[in-house]
């Protein structure tokens, strides 16, 4: 799900400073287009980031809803660019272990039914689907 964003207006949009460390992070979410690890974000990131900041920074972006943190079953938790403002939904393979973000459009429709009949206020979702990727099936 590679998308053209604008990691400055991105922060902006959220309140936030456009600091250069974050606006690094937030094109290296871009561009990776899957939910990431840290350790994986770290390699493009090289010299320019310690793990530290790396962390705190994906903590201000998860908490200002501008990226998901993704648990794919995994030790680790994977981050992405929040999809919107509905929910985001990834997929799983159980067998080689790929990541990915869905387009969420897919899901809107449905999703925003379930919602409107909800007796409260969902300001965010998360759907996880699991099974056999594409690659692996034709193996």
């Amino acid at each position: 799900m590679h998308r053209e964003i604008n990691p400055r207006e991105l922060l902006s949009n959220a309140g936030l400073a456009a600091t250069a460390k974050r606006l690094l992070v937030v094109q290296a979410l871009a561009e990776a287009g899957r939910p990431v690890t840290p350790q994986e974000l770290l390699t493009p990131l090289g010299e320019r980031m310690n793990r530290v900041t790396l962390y705190r920074i994906l903590d201000l972006l998860v908490e200002r809803h501008l990226a998901i943190r993704h648990n794919a079953g995994e030790r680790a938790f994977r981050y992405c660019l929040h999809g919107g403002p509905a929910g985001h939904a990834h997929f799983t393979c159980s067998r080689c272990g790929h990541t990915e973000c869905l387009d969420s459009r897919v899901l809107d429709e449905g999703l925003a039914k379930l919602l409107a009949r909800l007796p409260m206020r969902v300001d965010s979702a998360e759907i996880r689907f699991d099974g056999v990727c594409e690659e692996c099936l034709k193996h």
